[in-house]
């Protein structure tokens, strides 16, 4: 069994982490535990009824429906594991152990070996980010996006915003502006103003020409209308699963910083 004790970055982070050991378990028959996607359970299929974040997924013995409540022991769970591991380096127990990834953008791959490794092994914690097998995410991709289709209420909504805006415009055009966060990453590195998003879209809108196209806008931070008045344009939700669900149904995606966008939401 693993279980995941780290946070790892914000939403795509924490799902695509997640997702790879969702395909590992497939695979070689595994389970997983994620108390670190805590704050992000309440809003998908395959986790809002289960406290530990499971998979396979389970429904949980605890009753209650109240929305407050899941997060608080969500909560709760992913502290108390991290806790558990935060101290130690290894444990000086032959069955259980702590598996840390090896540093940015090198990536451990599952294979055979990892799995023949693991399965003499009762617990592993999992404590990092790069862990991945392209392979088996893309055979079970399916399962994966079942498991993470957000709850109805979202879908609903997202699905409503996306089939109204395609009644408008020929080509739908989703447009991530991401800056909060990025004034802090990497010395703001990666920080793009309003204008330059502006000069994409306009530049975009160029590449269809005769085609009626429209921009969903998605961004971390409050936008000023008038800087896109030219443009054909909507806001997204400012829901951070509806706004990456709504991105995912358009046509086409752009942004100004492709690698680490899409993670950040």
């Amino acid at each position: 069994m693993f279980v995941i004790v780290r946070k790892t970055g914000q939403l795509g982070n924490r799902m695509m982490l997640f997702a790879n050991f969702m395909a590992f378990a497939m695979e070689y028959n595994f389970k997983v535990i994620n108390p670190a996607f805590d704050e992000y359970a309440v809003f998908f299929e395959g986790t809002h009824n289960d406290f530990f974040c499971r998979y396979p997924a389970q429904k949980s013995l605890l009753k209650g429906n109240s929305l407050k409540l899941k997060r608080n022991f969500h909560r709760f769970v992913y502290h108390s594991t991290r806790l558990l591991v935060k101290d130690y380096t290894d444990f000086k127990f032959s069955n259980i152990n702590i598996l840390r990834d090896t540093g940015v953008h090198k990536a451990v791959i599952f294979n055979d070996n990892f799995a023949k490794f693991f399965s003499e092994t009762n617990l592993v914690f999992i404590h990092g980010y790069w862990f991945r097998n392209p392979v088996l995410f893309l055979k079970y991709a399916e399962t994966i996006r079942k498991f993470f289709t957000p709850i109805q209420q979202h879908t609903q909504t997202i699905n409503q915003l996306v089939s109204n805006l395609k009644k408008t415009c020929d080509i739908l055009v989703g447009v991530h502006i991401r800056q909060g966060d990025y004034k802090k990453l990497l010395g703001a590195k990666y920080l793009y103003s309003t204008d330059d998003y502006v000069n994409l879209m306009k530049k975009t809108e160029r590449l269809f020409n005769g085609k009626k196209v429209k921009f969903l806008l998605c961004s971390n931070v409050p936008q000023d209308r008038d800087k896109f008045s030219k443009l054909d344009f909507a806001f997204a939700n400012n829901h951070i699963v509806e706004d990456m669900y709504s991105l995912a149904q358009c046509d086409y995606i752009k942004t100004l910083m492709q690698k680490l966008s899409w993670s950040g939401m």
